[in-house]
């Protein structure tokens, strides 16, 4: 499947797997390089682009072409899983190598994840300028695999762990969408202290663009556990699979509490606004999201996210005091609830945080990184490493 933008414009090819965590980095980019004039196409897989088809504003629809690719994770277990995924890869990069023959990019950047592999390695074999953008606290596997060849890292947090040597970095911070941006000052910051008990409370759950199955049984059940003049006053609006939406509304209806949800919120940056506490998983555009808008969160990372890069996000914001990483083992309902109960009822310590985690954000992020592409673009000796002319691919 592809969709092509057609304004006779300079092509950036932006490549990036297919979970929220690398398709709105690189959606936030595209804004970016719209706005300067060039035509963007986004390369990834089925998910991704069904995320990207969702996310992606009026303004940038005319500029932002979609390419679905074939890709898989080469780590699986067994040999005809792994040749499986090897001869994916493969047709991935023979269909990147057709786009990019017919379509002439002048430079592609990659936002990490398995499908950012074909795109990258393809742009490679045709020298043509490559940027990477790591996301998160810990450099990933696809990004660490293709960094040397690139010769040039844009990253998200200072002191990113796994950075292989003699390449040309720069910390450019999380590109967040333009929506963030917007009267980016949270809900809360603006909220006086309650004037009367009767003050509706607004509690936000997001699990990432999968979901999180376990905040099916752990949100409901903590929130059973709330004081009555906390949970009387309370509304919910989370996400969740489709499978669980019916049990999660009955249940918060048996509370006689009013809640919104769904399995995806297009207009999440409005919910995160409206909201004086939000729970979250810990990816890194989740937390540069939250960051942008100065939202107080309590993190509870996925435990098995690869070497633990969600954890590592969370206590970025945690160590600033804006937002609290709680660890999903050995975490229950009774001490969850304690949490909420300490923030929902002290409104101070909620505008606190708030300001602490808007500390965390980057605006320009987006422009650094499209800065680095324009520098690669023009051949300034400075964007590129001498490991970068050491080979056109891996």
């Amino acid at each position: 499947m592809t969709r092509f933008a057609t304004l006779n414009k300079p092509l950036i090819c932006l490549a990036a797997g297919g979970t929220g965590g690398h398709v709105f980095p690189a959606i936030a980019v595209a804004e970016t390089l719209s706005a300067r004039g060039y035509r963007t196409q986004l390369f990834t897989d089925k998910r991704g682009a069904k995320i990207a088809t969702a996310s992606i504003q009026d303004a940038l629809s005319a500029r932002l072409g979609v390419t679905v690719i074939a890709s898989a994770s080469p780590f699986q277990r067994g040999i005809i899983r792994r040749l499986s995924a090897l001869f994916k890869l493969g047709f991935g990069v023979g269909q990147c190598l057709l786009h990019f023959c017919l379509k002439r990019p002048a430079a592609i950047i990659g936002f990490g994840g398995y499908p950012s592999f074909a795109p990258l390695f393809a742009g490679g074999l045709l020298r043509v300028p490559r940027v990477l953008h790591e996301q998160n606290a810990f450099l990933g596997r696809a990004n660490h695999l293709l960094a040397r060849h690139a010769g040039n890292l844009a990253l998200s947090w200072e002191g990113t762990r796994n950075l292989p040597d003699n390449i040309h970095i720069e910390v450019t911070g999380m590109p967040v969408r333009d929506v963030f941006h917007q009267d980016s000052v949270s809900a809360t910051s603006q909220k006086p202290a309650p004037a009367h008990k009767g003050e509706k409370l607004h509690l936000a759950v997001f699990g990432g663009s999968q979901g999180a199955a376990v905040f099916a049984s752990l949100i409901p059940a903590a929130i059973g556990m709330l004081p009555a003049d906390i949970k009387d006053r309370l509304m919910i609006t989370q996400q969740a699979r489709p499978d669980q939406i019916d049990a999660l509304v009955a249940l918060y209806a048996e509370m006689g509490i009013t809640a919104t949800i769904a399995p995806f919120f297009a207009d999440i940056a409005s919910h995160i606004r409206q909201s004086d506490l939000i729970i979250s998983r810990a990816g890194a555009s989740s937390v540069a999201e939250l960051a942008a808008l100065g939202a107080p969160t309590i993190f509870i990372p996925f435990p098995h996210a690869m070497d633990d890069h969600q954890t590592q996000n969370a206590m970025q914001m945690q160590n600033l005091g804006g937002g609290l990483c709680l660890a999903e083992s050995g975490l229950d309902a009774k001490s969850l609830a304690r949490h909420l109960t300490d923030l929902l009822s002290d409104r101070s310590a909620l505008t606190d945080m708030a300001h602490k985690a808007k500390q965390l954000s980057r605006p320009d992020a987006a422009a650094s990184i499209t800065d680095m592409v324009e520098a690669c673009i023009e051949g300034n000796p400075s964007s590129t490493s001498p490991s970068s002319n050491q080979g056109a691919a891996l």
